[in-house]
């Protein structure tokens, strides 16, 4: 039965007037019964819309990869040498890391206000701001000769940060055009990964002969270069006309997830290399390697998730990423062999990929012209979490004289994580069988 269709699509041309998509419907109502018709009607339109793509969709697409890796590759530099950096030359403590995360991350609350007050921008200009801000905030990072100043300068590139990171799935799906989210999205992530193999793989090599200033600058300036591409983009990366704030209860599900999400994610990303450099003593060049090791395997993962996320749905990946991501958890709190704390920190890099299924679900499920904002609102949820989260690890660390106690934390939070994800619906059977005609499964 699932044969029949492909014929149909061979010989029917992109639906680019009335009459044509009236014989589409009629094809499709002559083999499938009327709800799976419209179903299978809708996905094959789309999918033959795809192949007659404007030739600056694909400039669009060229520009926003490179974007991409410069950003990437700056942010890797930026995050291979920073936990070092403030414990080899201002000697961060616990308890003061965990408030610097904390006052990193409010500018993520502030993300929905920002992003609604610059609603007049479209998201290609609204990612080159954000990226130039981040970029002036990172280069000077090497700057910082005090604990206070340190602080400051992170703030400022969170700001911008969170700003990118909440327009940049938006820009992915715009020029996807609504179709295959996933996939798309695991190619930018796959792209990232490269940057970042490319980044840590020449952090650790000029290590030696380069000071940590240095390094801050050249992250700085190739994420200023991202913000230049980005102000390149048309008017077809941009989502439409947007609200300046968005929150209904129809998505509370997608906060929810994102405000748990923040949680788990700050606590290891905070904690999880610290443990390894205070605890274990680990040096820079182990910590870049493991960073190069993630990116290489980040590369590889990110797109094959992307593509399961579309095929088989948001909850299932999502189910399987938070019951792997508690032994992860549990094994950093149980475990005292620093050679399997290295293979749960590089575990945790490569099943991150699995989170973009909370875009995917919230890109199903909204309104048209909401996506921006939403993702806006999204971040702010995440980071009411990341604001608490790593001052509260850093505090009972110092506290009990316990590392684990953060990753205990972690592991209640991820367990709240995977009830909430089996609230999500699971996707109909005849979308799921239209899939399957796209992807040629008989």
């Amino acid at each position: 039965m699932l044969g029949r269709p492909v014929l149909v699509v061979a010989h029917i041309s992109a639906p680019e007037s009335p009459r044509h998509s009236d014989r589409l419907r009629r094809a499709f109502s002559s083999i499938f019964t009327q709800e799976k018709a419209l179903s299978a009607y809708k996905f094959v339109s789309m999918m033959l819309a795809s192949q007659t793509d404007h030739p600056s969709s694909r400039r669009d697409w060229v520009l926003f990869g490179a974007l991409t890796f410069c950003f990437a590759f700056g942010f890797a530099v930026y995050n291979g040498i920073f936990q070092n950096f403030i414990r080899e030359v201002l000697h961060v403590t616990p308890r003061q890391l965990g408030v610097l995360e904390s006052l990193r991350e409010v500018p993520g609350l502030l993300t929905a206000p920002i992003a609604g007050t610059l609603v007049a921008f479209a998201e290609p200009r609204l990612a080159g701001l954000a990226l130039l801000v981040c970029a002036l905030g990172i280069g000077a990072t090497g700057m910082a000769d005090s604990y206070w100043v340190l602080v400051g300068f992170n703030v400022w590139w969170s700001i911008g940060f969170h700003l990118w990171a909440s327009v940049s799935p938006s820009i992915t799906l715009a020029l996807a055009g609504g179709r295959e989210g996933g996939r798309h999205l695991g190619r930018m992530s796959a792209i990232g990964s490269v940057a970042v193999l490319v980044a840590l793989g020449s952090a650790r090599l000029f290590k030696t002969y380069l000071s940590y200033q240095t390094l801050f600058l050249i992250a700085g300036a190739t994420i200023a270069c991202a913000g230049v591409l980005a102000f390149l983009l048309s008017s077809r990366a941009a989502g439409g006309k947007r609200d300046p704030i968005i929150l209904r209860r129809e998505y509370s599900l997608y906060y929810v997830l994102t405000f748990l999400e923040g949680c788990r994610r700050q606590i290891f990303s905070t904690f999880a290399s610290y443990v390894l450099i205070l605890v274990y003593g680990t040096p820079v060049q182990t910590m870049l390697s493991l960073a190069f090791v993630n990116a290489a395997l980040g590369a590889v993962a990110a797109p094959i998730v992307g593509r399961l996320v579309d095929r088989y749905g948001e909850r299932r990946m999502l189910t399987l990423y938070y019951v792997l991501i508690a032994c992860v958890f549990a094994g950093y709190a149980l475990l005292r062999d620093v050679r399997w704390l290295y293979a749960l920190f590089v575990t945790d890099s490569v099943l991150f990929s699995f989170s973009m299924g909370i875009t995917v679900f919230l890109n199903r499920i909204v309104r048209p012209g909401e996506l921006t904002p939403s993702l806006a609102m999204g971040t702010t949820m995440n980071h009411v979490a990341a604001v608490i989260m790593p001052a509260l690890g850093g505090v009972l660390w110092s506290a009990l004289d316990d590392y684990r106690i953060p990753f205990w934390i972690g592991f209640g939070v991820v367990l709240f994580s995977l009830m909430a994800v089996q609230r999500i619906a699971l996707p109909r059977p005849s979308l799921l069988a239209a899939q399957k005609v796209h992807d040629g499964v008989s």
